[in-house]
């Protein structure tokens, strides 16, 4: 079992409070490394809902100067990503706000990916839960979550992984009875024995008139994490034998295949 200076590290101070002109939620550093040929910098990956950067993001059609023809593009706002600031190890003493970057964002799975460049590291960062253990979840098994519930700092709270497979929208989450509200969104499910990263909180119930029923929230499962980062090509996020300028080289090879793929269908229409 962990000790309280571990649990502090590994499950409180990752979780950060995303904001955006309409919307607070919330947000949990996984990733820092040297920022590739940049003396100086730092990149720092965050990963949160969709629904919570939502509103920066919009898709429109716009005219490109060297293919000569409109095409789709989206057009990404920048959230501000507040890091906390403790001291005495509990106390909350201020946040500094650094502006971030989308990186990567699936709507149909509620994920996205910010990324902070800064002029120093941030030394907490939440280890995802591996994909064998992962396989191993079940039941009865303690969690935390923590996030900053209507936009406060980060609250945690305690519960149970309660059940698996549940269906929301033809997406797979797992029940949590460790109380969650709005401003959630986007934090940690941490495990408790160990302090591993094991889903994000989405979803909460609703019952009556709108009334939350905070303690039967549902989480994306660790499974859709790596399906996220692996269909997006951030995976070394999570996979140690990977790196991020291989995966930026293969982002890059894709839309470039990509591109060309069009340019033939574009041609062979005109034809």
């Amino acid at each position: 079992m962990l000790n309280l200076q571990a649990r502090h590290e590994k499950c409180l101070y990752p979780v950060v409070r995303i904001r955006t002109p309409k919307a607070l939620g919330s947000g949990t550093v996984l990733f820092v490394e040297k920022t590739p040929e940049s003396e100086g910098q730092y990149d720092w990956y965050v990963l949160t809902n969709e629904h919570v950067v939502d509103n920066l993001i919009s898709v429109e059609k716009r005219w490109d100067s060297l293919l000569r023809r409109e095409v789709k593009k989206d057009i990404l706002g920048q959230p501000t990503v507040e890091v906390f600031t403790f001291a005495y190890m509990s106390r909350t003493v201020g946040f500094s706000g650094l502006q971030a970057d989308i990186v990567a964002y699936d709507k149909e799975q509620d994920l996205a990916l910010l990324k902070v460049q800064a002029p120093y590291a941030y030394a907490y960062t939440a280890s995802v839960i591996s994909k064998e253990d992962a396989k191993h979840l079940v039941s009865f098994q303690g969690v935390w979550n923590v996030g900053c519930g209507l936009g406060a700092k980060p609250v945690i709270t305690f519960g149970y992984l309660s059940a698996f497979g549940y269906d929301i929208e033809n997406k797979d989450y797992m029940q949590v009875s460790a109380p969650s509200i709005f401003g959630n969104s986007g934090g940690a499910t941490f495990l408790e024995e160990t302090g591993e990263y094991i889903g994000i909180p989405a979803r909460i119930s609703v019952a009556g008139f709108g009334d939350a029923i905070t303690q039967i929230g549902f989480s994306i499962t660790p499974q859709r994490i790596y399906e996220f980062l692996d269909e997006q090509v951030f995976d070394f996020i999570y996979n140690p034998e990977r790196n991020s300028v291989e995966c930026a080289e293969d982002r890059k090879h894709r839309r470039d295949a990509d591109m060309r793929r069009r340019d033939v269908e574009d041609e062979e229409e005109t034809k």
